[in-house]
């Protein structure tokens, strides 16, 4: 189908399903923001009741838009995916299939991030013996038919009636997963039609922001709901696709369609200078943006050294204006950010499955206590509390809540004395609290040698472990690649390292630029996204560079040996 050239001012029918694809800096939202508006004072479907659905990916995204919207939000309603789907289907209809899957319905508050079990996993039957505990993590539904069956991503083998088991023991509890509030929220609309009904009645438009980042459950509900009465609209870009590990499909929005549909494209860059632009275009073939105002500006430069070293130069390139630097890997934002050279050799993993413990319990109070202090350092207060208050619940009126404030306010004033030492001295301070129902580690006396968890707490730097505390929502000037979606930034260092721990290799972690394959390769897409997030100025820290490589390169970048 021929997609019509438009542009972020431009008007386009209000009563007809449309799908808009639009590179980095096109003005995504400003288009979203300016077709609501349009909608708000020009459609007849709209009443006392009934508002607008507008979802996007991030929560980040949503403040964007509600900020644009300024006092237009009456009859708008803007959140996540996961968050609508939970407020207006999961939480009020779940009882609908709560027997089916075993769910206690009275303790479902919220839904939560998927940490793997190691108790339930242990649980679980011997048909389960060949699944590793990582792959716990890539735990996705699929529709098959009539049917949500949850499998493994990258495994062809049917477990899910060994997962529903392992599931089971957190439904029981009733903690749900992000990624079951899909899966619920389609078979609650599917089977109940009088739940997508209402649905309908109550959002006769629904518009999709960053559409390339949905996977399959997603597009089918979405499909569902516009099917009868709801206009529905998306908007997306193929090349920026980033988010395979957690299930996303760029096919769904290549292949998204709906009966009418006409499809809009814009070709327009209003972020980045014009030799930014010309670094992009040369990445991606099927869309050549161009700047409408023409800006100007520097090549973007290759810095050749560690990431600390290129980001002290380029701070002083830009006058010491401020830099961001975007990792693919939370390790290295986290290093950049607490001002440390990352090990080249560590390979990430999240702190749940590094840390050490005999003592299960212990293990995950500490666990909490250092993501809280992690959290409010940039200050996330509110996830802060959320993880700590679980284990104070009896030490307060208020569900652990204000004593958790207590021990924030201690450990961030007190951070200095414990953040490049050992984490006895945390343990220590810890226990000198008296909040804490812990069991004391035994230390070794007489000469005998100290146990795993002994040594462990006094030879581990709270700073080497703290790396590992993902932040979900990271507002920082140091973050990882795809907590900048949707951002944009003066001055970006992108930092090119060997992925997952192996060694820096120049034509597979270069590769986005020396022989780039934006449709068939992610990291090249995530490195692209990355090097779109710069408006004046772009730096790219890399090891080290082949004189090949540099030679291939000289048109679009400077290249420099710190």
């Amino acid at each position: 189908m021929d997609m019509q050239l438009i542009t972020s001012n431009s008007k386009i029918d209000i009563e007809h399903h449309f799908k808009v694809s639009a590179g980095p800096g096109a003005g995504k939202t400003k288009f979203l923001i300016n077709h609501i508006k349009n909608v708000l004072h020009n459609s007849k479907r709209l009443g006392r009741n009934r508002k607008i659905a507008c979802i996007t990916y991030t929560n980040i995204g949503v403040e964007t838009i509600l900020k644009r919207l300024g006092d237009e939000t009456d009859h708008v309603e803007v959140s996540t995916i996961h968050s609508f789907l939970f407020a207006h289907i999961v939480k009020p209809y779940l009882y609908l299939i709560s027997d089916k899957y075993d769910i206690n319905v009275m303790k479902v508050d919220s839904p939560y991030e998927h940490i793997v079990s190691k108790g339930y996993f242990s649980r679980t039957d011997l048909g389960m013996k060949n699944v590793k505990e990582q792959e716990l993590k890539r735990i996705f539904w699929f529709i098959d038919g009539e049917l949500c069956k949850l499998h493994i991503k990258g495994r062809k083998s049917d477990h899910h009636n060994r997962l529903l088991k392992y599931k089971g023991f957190f439904w029981e509890k009733g903690i749900i997963h992000y990624e079951d509030v899909l899966s619920f929220a389609w078979e609650i609309l599917n089977k109940f039609p009088d739940t997508c009904r209402i649905i309908r009645s109550k959002f006769p438009y629904f518009f999709i922001d960053e559409f390339q980042d949905t996977n399959p459950v997603q597009t089918e509900i979405i499909k569902l709901i516009a099917s009868k009465e709801v206009i529905a609209g998306v908007i997306g870009d193929k090349a920026q696709s980033i988010y395979e590990f957690q299930g996303a499909d760029v096919k769904q929005f290549n292949d998204f369609m709906l009966p009418g549909i006409i499809s809009y494209k814009i070709e327009d860059n209003h972020r980045s200078s014009e030799k930014i632009i010309e670094l992009l275009n040369a990445i991606r073939k099927d869309l050549v943006q161009k700047s409408p105002q023409k800006k100007s500006g520097d090549l973007p430069v290759i810095l050749i050294g560690k990431p600390l070293q290129a980001l002290k130069h380029a701070q002083e390139l830009v006058s010491g204006g401020s830099v961001t630097t975007l990792s693919y890997s939370n390790l290295m934002a986290n290093s950049v950010r607490n001002n440390l050279e990352e090990n080249g050799g560590q390979k990430w993993l999240p702190i749940d499955e590094t840390y050490i413990d005999s003592n299960n319990d212990r293990r995950k109070i500490f666990i909490s206590i250092i993501k809280a202090i992690e959290y409010a350092r940039l200050s996330h207060y509110k996830e802060a509390v959320k993880e700590l208050s679980r284990h104070l619940k009896m030490t307060d009126n208020y569900n652990g809540q204000k004593t958790s404030l207590i021990v924030i306010k201690t450990m961030l004033n007190d951070y200095q004395e414990y953040c490049n030492d050992s984490l006895w001295i945390l343990y220590e301070k810890v226990l000198a609290l008296g909040y804490f129902q812990l069991t004391k580690i035994r230390e070794s006396r007489n000469g005998k040698p100290p146990s795993d968890t002994e040594n462990y707490y006094k030879n581990t730097l709270y700073s080497n472990i703290s790396l590992h505390v993902k932040i979900a929502e990271d507002n920082s000037l140091h973050r990882t690649i795809h907590k900048a979606k949707g951002s944009e930034f003066d001055n970006v260092l992108v930092i090119v390292k060997g992925k997952d721990g192996y060694k820096y290799n120049e034509e597979r972690d270069l590769g986005f630029l020396l022989n780039p394959d934006i449709h068939g390769n992610e990291d090249h897409r995530v490195y692209y996204v990355a090097s779109s997030r710069a408006v004046q100025n772009l730096f790219i820290c890399v090891p080290e560079i082949s004189e090949v490589a540099i030679k291939k390169l000289e048109d679009i970048c400077l290249i420099k040996k710190l």
